[in-house]
């Protein structure tokens, strides 16, 4: 396994855009010609690939929008990579979504074109499905933004995972006892189907937010 050591202490935490009560209800009329070309052809409650302007454009578009697992702060880090197919469950503190909540986007990171399939649980480090379909991911180690058509909401508090693919690329971050995670409260990561055997993770993750709202804008 290729799992690189975080060189920096500090838990994660969930991150509202702000957006409020200002947002246009309309996913598709933010999106730029490309990404309406994109939302048009992609299944109903599927995840398709945009530009971070794109992305940025419905976060910021969007009402009550916040912003799971991930600040844009830890999305920013450059870590060491993470072995392809090693799905991770996030730690309880930064990875539980409330009941009643449309997950509508994602991003991860990748050091090659591969695939990356965001992960939900209703159990912490219970068993993990897919939350939609695997979107194809970005080569060269950038990292890919993906928006979600029509999605449904959360039928009770959940928690995320991602797997990729291909190698997953860290942040530096670490989620363990000296950056104040409990080692109940820490994820873990497990590569086999279905993802419900979990080894604890004490240390960096595979970049991934996910953008969530309680209101339905599509």
């Amino acid at each position: 396994m290729i799992i690189g050591p975080g060189i920096t202490i500090g838990g994660g935490i969930n991150v509202d855009s702000g957006a409020g009560a200002g947002g246009s209800g309309d996913m598709r009329a933010l999106l730029s010609a490309s990404g309406q070309s994109a939302y048009d052809a992609a299944a109903t409650d599927n995840f398709f690939a945009v530009s971070q302007t794109d992305y940025n454009a419905v976060a910021a578009g969007l009402s009550s929008v916040t912003k799971y697992v991930m600040s844009d702060a830890l999305v920013a880090e450059n870590g060491s990579a993470w072995s392809a197919t090693f799905a991770q469950a996030y730690p309880s503190t930064i990875s539980p979504v409330p009941s009643g909540v449309y997950l509508f986007g994602f991003i991860s990171r990748t050091s090659s074109s591969g695939t990356s399939t965001p992960l939900i649980s209703t159990t912490f480090k219970g068993t993990y499905t897919a939350i939609a379909n695997s979107p194809t991911t970005p080569s060269g180690g950038v990292r890919g933004y993906f928006l979600r058509k029509a999605s449904t909401a959360t039928a009770a508090t959940s928690y995320l995972g991602l797997v990729n693919s291909t190698n997953g690329l860290l942040g530096t971050t670490q989620f363990n006892a000296l950056a104040g995670v409990p080692t109940a409260q820490q994820g873990g990561y497990d590569n086999t189907v279905p993802y419900s055997t979990w080894v604890t993770w004490a240390g960096g993750y595979q970049i991934f937010q996910m953008l969530g709202t309680p209101t339905q804008q599509w």
